[in-house]
């Protein structure tokens, strides 16, 4: 229990909910997404959570459309 106390602000959690998630992706899709931020003048995550939500409504509208 003493080690849970020591705990630091980093190992709380982000106040909105988001967790660390690792992914291992070529250069240039990295460079391109960054780009992409730039322009968008938004964070890499923020367009990266955009992309993911966008590809999973669309699989979840296939998997509706099959049953």
């Amino acid at each position: 229990m003493a080690k849970q106390a020591k705990r630091t602000e980093a190992h709380r959690g982000r106040s909105d909910g988001r967790k660390p998630f690792l992914a291992y992706l070529p250069r240039d899709v990295i460079r391109d997404l960054k780009v992409i931020a730039i322009q968008e003048d938004r964070h890499a995550y923020l367009v990266t959570e955009d992309a993911i939500r966008s590809y999973l409504k669309g699989k979840q509208s296939a998997r509706k459309g099959r049953s």
